[in-house]
């Protein structure tokens, strides 16, 4: 198996040492200051241009004493000329000297580094080559992955999410609400979780909201009734849904006494629609799970019932339910759509 890139390395460097050679030739010649000639200094300009071609690959090889192998370059620019070279100090000339020997020992131990690789590459099969040069790229891309901005901003939204849960978990958001400073706060934060996590439970009644702000034509105007009133009272909602499911092993009446919080609205038939007013009851439950219970006992109650004259529906932790309206039930319709944020097209 031959590696290319190790061969392009190995071959560049043996050129380079080779032009390293010659370039301390020609060093010694400007030194002597014999036989300096245009044709020589073109040459030596030469060399020199090649080396700096050829020194990238080099320090590309080292895996120490950079150093070093940087002041090839440094000897090859301080050496403008032959004759620059030849009306340079003493100590000038020393100094280069053994840094030309540093850097030419350095190359001689880069080459056979490169020549043990080349001899490992030719007992190595493809299979494994390949098998392990996409390890390589693999570890690399996952590493850089990691050290990036965006593998930074995942965790730290990740820690952020986690301590917002924590505290949530933990009653800070209940302290929170509990403060009236804070209280507000809270609500408005707790909407915006409710976008992305729907299921996310009510707090009170006020945060349940319909989906238009304006009653459609179906309406001419609707009103939240006193819970003082006997009419409107949380008992009221209650008696009408047992009178509903009276008898039937799904009742879930009794069920709505452990509601937290309730609310009556009262929608009156608009000109277009003839038909009762229509009352709405919303029934605050400790948790989502009791709502689902009830609203799983509901369905099964429809399954002998096609066509009730009532409706139920759950919001999180909250189970509406509402009675009267037009005969055809598009009041009723019309009202789970609005609170379960349905928006419905006309043809």
């Amino acid at each position: 198996m031959i590696d290319p890139n190790v061969e392009r390395l190995y071959s560049d460097c043996r050129e380079l040492l080779n032009l390293w050679r010659r370039y301390h030739d020609f060093f010694k010649i400007a030194v002597s200051g014999e036989a300096i000639t245009p044709e020589k200094e073109h040459e030596f300009i030469t060399i020199k241009s090649r080396i700096a071609m050829l020194h990238d690959a080099f320090m590309d090889c080292l895996e120490h004493d950079q150093n070093i192998g940087q002041s090839v370059l440094s000897i090859v620019t301080r050496s403008i000329t032959l004759k620059h070279v030849h009306r340079m100090s003493t100590a000038e000339i020393k100094k280069i000297e053994l840094e030309w020997h540093e850097s030419y020992l350095l190359l001689n131990e880069t080459l056979g580094v490169l020549d043990d690789k080349r001899r490992q590459f030719a007992l190595v099969t493809p299979s494994v080559y390949y098998r392990e040069m996409y390890t390589r790229k693999a570890s690399k891309a996952l590493h850089d992955f990691i050290s990036s901005w965006v593998f930074k901003t995942i965790v730290g939204l990740g820690i952020a999410m986690a301590a917002i849960i924590a505290f949530i978990q933990f009653g800070g958001a209940d302290y929170l609400f509990r403060n009236p400073t804070t209280r507000g706060l809270v609500v408005k934060f707790e909407d915006i979780i409710r976008l992305a996590y729907r299921s996310y439970p009510y707090r009170e009644l006020s945060a349940v909201q319909r989906m238009d702000a304006m009653l459609s034509q179906m309406f001419q105007s609707s009103a939240v009734g006193d819970s003082n009133k006997k009419e409107y009272s949380k008992d009221a909602g209650i008696a009408r849904v047992a009178q509903k499911m009276s008898g039937d092993p799904n009742n879930f009446s009794n069920d709505l006494k452990e509601a937290t919080e309730s609310r009556c609205e009262v929608f009156t038939p608009g000109f277009q629609t003839a038909g009762r007013d229509l009352y709405c009851w919303l029934f605050l439950l400790p948790t989502r799970q009791a709502a689902s219970s009830i609203e799983t006992r509901y369905n099964a109650w429809l399954v002998g019932h096609p066509k009730p004259d009532w409706i139920c529906f759950r919001l999180n932790n909250v189970i509406a339910v509402g009675f009267g309206g037009d005969n055809e039930g598009l009041m009723l319709t019309w009202l789970r759509n609005q609170y379960l944020k349905i928006r419905t097209t006309k043809k």
